[in-house]
C-alpha cells in the first residue's frame, strides 16, 4: 500500500501543495493505475476551515484544487492535528486506504466507491481522547451511520486483520444509523 511520507512539522498547505504532488509522481511510476484511464476522481479533504481536493485524471494527472469541489467521490473531514498525525506516521494506517491512489484504482473498490452514497461518522477512541473523522461519499449527506470503536481496532480493519462484523459481534464496535449503508461500507473499509 502506498503511503505518503512526510516529515513532522509540515503544514497542511505544504502537505497538499508540495508533498502530495511530488509523491504522487513516485506512486504512479511504481503502480498500476490503468483502471483510472478515462476517469476523473476527486478526493477532498476538509481540514478545519481549509479544503483541498486531489483531482486525479486518467490515473496519471494530479491537480490540487484549493477550496474544494462540489460532490467529490470522497470527502474526509478531520482536524488539522489528526491529518498531520496520520501523514507523518504518528497515527499510521488510519486513513491510508482512503488516500492511496493504488487502493482507489482497484476496479472493484472504485466501483464500490462510486456506488456508495452517504456519510460515515467515525468516533475513534484513543486512550482518553476521541478522534472524529467524517467521510462523505459522492457528496451525499444521507443516509448516515455513526461508528464508535477503538483506534487500534479501526486500523486493524484497514490492515485487513479483522472485520467490522467480528468487532461488532464481540462488542468492540457500536453503530447507530442506516444498516444498509453500514453493510455497503464493509466493501470499502
Amino acid at each position: 500500500m502506498a503511503k505518503f511520507s512526510v516529515p513532522s512539522g509540515v503544514s497542511v498547505d505544504e502537505f497538499f501543495t508540495k508533498h502530495v504532488p511530488s509523491q504522487f509522481k513516485d506512486i504512479k511510476a511504481g503502480a498500476n493505475l490503468y483502471s483510472l484511464a478515462g476517469k476523473e476522481i476527486n478526493l477532498q479533504f476538509n481540514v478545519n476551515d481549509q479544503k483541498y481536493c486531489l483531482n486525479i485524471k486518467d490515473g496519471t494527472n494530479l491537480q490540487i484544487i484549493k477550496g474544494g469541489v462540489d460532490k467529490p467521490l470522497l470527502t474526509l473531514s478531520l482536524s488539522e492535528q489528526i491529518l498531520l498525525d496520520s501523514v507523518t506516521g504518528k497515527i499510521e494506517g488510519m486513513i491510508d486506504r482512503f488516500t492511496d491512489p493504488v487502493e482507489i484504482a482497484d476496479p472493484t473498490r472504485l466501483k464500490n466507491l462510486m456506488d456508495t452514497k452517504g456519510t460515515l461518522n467515525l468516533n475513534l477512541k484513543n486512550g482518553d481522547s476521541n478522534i472524529a473523522v467524517t467521510m462523505i461519499f459522492n457528496g451525499e449527506a444521507k443516509p448516515s451511520v455513526d461508528l464508535s470503536l477503538e483506534l487500534k481496532d479501526w486500523i486493524a480493519i484497514q490492515n485487513k486483520e479483522t472485520t467490522g462484523q467480528n468487532l461488532f459481534m464481540n462488542g468492540r464496535m457500536k453503530f447507530t444509523g442506516d444498516m444498509v449503508l453500514l453493510m455497503k461500507l464493509q466493501t470499502l473499509v
